[in-house]
């Protein structure tokens, strides 16, 4: 015996409303700060980076200084010790490529030769606390 449910009626539950909390005009959130990239951070590491792709070596502008080692998703800081310069397509290989591991590893080498012990994985990750 089997019973069919789509002649029922069943009463759907009373609709609650939610308040949204409204965005405060001009503030960003904690992590949205922390995690994007200012201006002056972009251009200081263009000159750290001899204002080139550090791949190709391929001269690059000032936005281009705009890549994270750790990436904003994985809660990656917009720091310096964090952020390197890449041109279009070397950002896209290092992101998704064939040789992704073997670039992104690069990129952490070429970090650790500019800042020596003062560069710290742990330092380059968004904590709350």
């Amino acid at each position: 015996m089997s019973i069919d449910y789509s002649k029922m009626a069943f009463p759907k539950p009373p609709k609650t409303e939610k308040k949204k909390r409204k965005p405060i005009k001009g503030k960003k959130h904690r992590l949205t700060k922390a995690t994007e990239i200012k201006t002056s951070i972009k251009k200081e590491v263009w000159k750290r980076d001899n204002k080139k792709c550090i791949f190709c070596g391929k001269y690059v502008e000032w936005n281009y200084a705009c890549c994270h080692y750790i990436k904003r998703s994985a809660l990656g800081r917009g720091i310096a010790k964090n952020i390197f310069t890449a041109c279009d397509d070397c950002h896209k290989e290092q992101e998704e490529g064939r040789n992704s591991n073997v670039m992104t590893e690069y990129v952490k080498n070429y970090l650790k030769s500019i800042y020596k012990e003062d560069w710290n994985e742990e330092e380059l990750i968004y904590s709350k606390y």
